[in-house]
């Protein structure tokens, strides 16, 4: 059996090594352009005369394009929101959010993961062929030493492969879904007071604003 194992590492290592170095051996824009994967986040900022008439209309946006706020905040002079939509809902959101006030700015981020995601795509089908091989080893380990060191190798390798795992969903699920970070100002209306203000830097609190 310790030959058995010795040769499986031997020929795990050689496998390995092609692996690495077929990938070492792939450009970076060596991926067709329909697989490449893209991590898309927006921004937005607005002013607006009516704070909560707009904050109600761009909910009503977000979940028209089955979107979700993750978080938002409301007081007095802004409203704030994190949103979670389909990266291919993205364009379409910012542009129909454009109707709930000024757009003060707008800005779209790109991030290009496919090199990370290709990498980590084959290091799971190394350690899955790994795991395999080992439970094949399990099954007919006939010696106790060998079934205990087998096992434990076993574990090793499956909680590696679990944690590359969740990273892959991770991965995956920030290219399906962008985020869109969402801010609406109040627009202050001057009141009498406001040209003193400009004209002097006193402040008069309510005065210098109608709403």
């Amino acid at each position: 059996m310790k030959i058995i194992l010795s040769a499986f590492v031997a020929a795990l290592l050689s496998s390995c090594a092609s692996s690495n170095y077929a990938m070492d051996a792939m450009a970076p824009g060596a991926a067709p352009a329909s697989a490449r994967q893209i991590q898309r986040s927006g921004s937005m900022s607005m002013k607006s005369r009516s704070l909560k008439s707009s904050s109600d209309k761009s909910v009503s946006l977000v979940a028209k394009h089955n979107a979700l706020i993750t978080s938002s905040s409301l007081t007095d002079d802004r409203y704030r929101a994190s949103i979670r939509v389909p990266a291919v809902s993205l364009p379409s959101l910012m542009e129909s959010l454009e109707s709930v006030g000024k757009v003060t700015s707008s800005r779209v981020n790109m991030t290009d993961i496919t090199a990370a995601y290709l990498d980590l795509d084959a290091a799971l089908k190394n350690k899955r062929a790994l795991r395999d091989r080992l439970r094949s080893l399990l099954s007919r380990a006939t010696k106790i030493e060998d079934t205990l060191k087998i096992e434990k190798e076993l574990s090793r390798v499956q909680t590696e492969l679990d944690q590359m795992e969740a990273r892959m969903k991770s991965m995956q699920s920030k290219v399906a879904h962008s985020t869109l970070d969402l801010s609406i100002n109040r627009d202050r209306i001057p009141g009498p007071l406001g040209a003193v203000k400009d004209g002097t830097g006193w402040v008069f609190g309510k005065l210098l604003y109608l709403n």
